[in-house]
């Protein structure tokens, strides 16, 4: 299922109508990692296939010839994937671009999933404790440091972070905390 995409005029319905996600490896493997990456680093088990070599050579007819891909997973519902394309030869991202990239790739997917959901009962969604630990996680501070912070275990802190992913139906602490900023429960 595709919910918004931005390819070449032309480019969907092939890729569509060819059933190209079964051999893609970007799309495979984006089904078995959380991990971002470059297209560049899928795995040779699943990029060199020959199915996957020529989903990659019709991309390159429509200006798509390298990328980086924000895998996501819901709890509630589907695993998916932001897949950021370019018609470079070799996308070549800094860390710090790439870090941008998730955080957009995670704001948009966590938005997409909300106009599916009814996000009108967020009061009380959160603990004033779930909400502090985000706030720390935001400020790039790790569940050891967030402990010593506010003079908890890192148990604890562990808990109250599990229990906001849980809240939100998310997987990670990062989609938890960009979920809380974008329904203003926490302002970073």
């Amino acid at each position: 299922m595709v919910e918004l995409n931005g390819w070449p005029a032309g480019w969907f319905e092939r890729y569509v109508e060819a059933e190209h996600a079964a051999a893609d490896g970007v799309c495979i493997y984006s089904a078995k990692t959380l991990k971002p990456f470059l297209w560049s680093e899928v795995p040779a088990k699943w990029s060199d296939t020959e199915g996957s070599r020529r989903v990659a050579g019709e991309a390159t007819e429509f200006g798509i010839c390298s990328g980086f891909a924000v895998p996501m997973l819901s709890v509630h519902h589907w695993q998916s994937v932001l897949s950021f394309a370019s018609s470079a030869k070799c996308c070549a991202l800094s860390p710090r671009h790439q870090v941008q990239l998730v955080t957009m790739a995670v704001y948009a997917g966590m938005s997409i999933q909300a106009l599916a959901n009814d996000d009108d009962d967020d009061e009380g969604l959160l603990t004033d404790r779930e909400k502090e630990v985000l706030l720390w996680a935001a400020a790039g501070k790790t569940s050891s440091e967030t402990s010593q912070i506010l003079g908890l275990t890192e148990r604890t802190v562990k808990w109250h972070s599990t229990r906001a992913r849980e809240a939100f139906g998310v997987a990670t602490t990062t989609q938890a905390v960009v979920e809380a900023v974008r329904r203003r429960l926490i302002h970073p």
